[in-house]
């Protein structure tokens, strides 16, 4: 029996698999500067104890928790405490210094002290604020900036909004619906350094990628020639634009002159012979006052790009071998998308390895984005792609999808079949990817190496199970 006829139904416009319904953290916000404000005395507890709510004594009733909204920002931080009632404890600036951060972590480690339980919502899931409150025994839950906007309502309908404010409303938000909410759980410090690694090699990719485009509209402003040689991010193509930087040097340049640069560049014969034919052929000129401006602007962009292409490099091969070292590799080098590279290690830090931290593999697609968004109201159904996910997470498993067609099976199979429905390449991809995604939650979950064959063995007996429906 081929993959082709184990094909399950997978993800479609028509009837999309639905995700849990869950708050998942996307983008970040910078606040606006707020001025610092005023602490109030030492003594501002005395006229209302913290273990004493409305009459009450909570020590003999057993421990209390106090809700932190923070609104963070890039010089202050605006603090409001609440408490299990919605009362107002305290609410202060904290200043982004080392002095202001050490008042502030000695104030959370006071209340801890006092056997206070204290719970924080901020609109970030990482960050030095972050690992601040963490560091502090405090339980973070990151708030979506969508589900504040839409809780500032509950208090003003005018639209008035300030960062003391947004702090009141976090916390107040956290109080309500804290259930909703899915507590911080940080990976391991391994797993953190790999993530922040990834991250940096995807930016300095991003940065390649920018200078690459430059230097091609460049070279199509006065030397489109210069294109035809080899690919820009290659050091044959630098060192030929270095040695003949515009097309009069090109149209002076000799065969044998041409042979003897070659050959000092290991080209075989017949890429020789062909490149002097493409080199000899016509091209449209150019004014001579286009041709210094624009050469000048290629040497600078070749600049850059050789330094950027190399650092490319060295971090490409910082993730590896970091990712070698840690027993996750063993598993996760198993799935269909080659030995080396950065695409598995990228996948494993955006996963993390905090455990709990993926309830269920709905939980996973809808993070990542592979599933559709159905909005239903009376007799109107409306399917529409899922913007709110982790961006990062998304291109990954499009990566692990289109990696897969090569070495797999049953994904080449089914993202065939999702051709011949009429999906384009992005859509099948996708759903590719939200099938690879149920995988990867059992090989998270269990810490197990992929198998091939005993997924097609599994998707075999799914058939044979959904058969005598049918019939009957």
């Amino acid at each position: 029996m081929t993959a082709r006829s184990l094909l399950i139904r997978g993800p479609s416009p028509a009837e999309p698999p639905e995700a849990q319904r869950k708050t998942v953290p996307v983008g970040k916000r910078t606040a606006s500067e707020v001025p610092e404000k005023v602490v109030p005395p030492e003594d501002r507890y005395k006229a209302n104890p913290p273990f004493l709510l409305r009459g009450r004594d909570v020590r003999k009733e057993g421990r209390m928790r106090y809700y932190l909204g923070v609104d963070w920002a890039d010089q202050t931080h605006a603090v409001w405490v609440g408490d299990e009632r919605g009362t107002k404890i305290t609410a202060r600036t904290v200043p982004h210094t080392a002095e202001g951060m050490i008042e502030w972590g000695r104030e959370l480690d006071e209340w801890r002290a006092q056997k206070l339980e204290l719970w924080a919502a901020i609109e970030r899931p990482e960050g030095r604020v972050v690992d601040f409150l963490l560091d502090h025994g405090v339980v973070v839950y990151p708030v979506n900036p969508k589900a504040l906007d839409r809780a500032r309502d509950r208090f003003r309908q005018g639209g008035a909004k300030s960062d003391p404010f947004d702090a009141r409303v976090l916390a107040d938000f956290l109080r309500t619906d804290h259930p909703r909410l899915q507590a911080l759980q940080p990976s391991s410090e391994a797993a953190q350094e790999l993530k922040f690694l990834t991250e940096d090699c995807q930016r300095q990719i991003r940065q390649q990628t920018r200078l690459v485009n430059q230097l091609t509209n460049t070279l199509k402003a006065y030397y489109p020639r210069g294109l035809e040689v080899a690919e820009l991010t290659t050091a044959l193509a630098r060192e030929f634009l270095q040695a003949y930087p515009t097309p009069a040097a090109v149209a002076a340049l000799t065969e044998r002159q041409w042979q003897r640069w070659a050959r000092a560049h290991r080209l075989s014969e017949a890429r020789t012979q062909e490149l002097w034919a493409v080199l000899q052929r016509p091209q449209l000129p150019v004014p001579p006052h286009v041709v210094r401006a624009k050469a000048r602007l290629m040497h600078t962009l070749l600049a850059e790009l050789e330094l950027v292409v190399a650092a490319v490099g060295a971090y490409r091969q910082a993730v590896e071998d970091f990712f070698a070292a840690l027993p996750a590799a063993q598993w996760i080098r198993t799935l269909p998308i080659g030995e080396h590279g950065v695409t598995a290690p990228t996948l494993w830090a955006r996963l993390g390895d905090a455990p709990g931290r993926w309830e269920s593999f709905h939980h996973l697609q809808a993070h990542a984005g592979a599933v559709p968004v159905t909005v239903k109201s009376g007799k109107q159904q409306v399917v529409h792609f899922r913007f709110a996910c982790d961006k990062a997470l998304r291109s990954v498993v499009d990566q692990v999808a289109f990696l897969s067609l090569r070495s797999s099976e049953w994904a080449r199979a089914y993202y065939d079949q999702q051709r011949a429905r009429g999906h384009e390449h992005r859509e099948a991809l996708r759903a590719l990817g939200a099938k690879w995604l149920k995988i990867i939650f059992v090989l998270w979950e269990r810490q197990v190496p992929y198998d091939e064959s005993y997924h097609l063995a599994t998707m075999a007996r799914q058939q044979l199970r959904q058969r005598p429906k049918k019939l009957a």
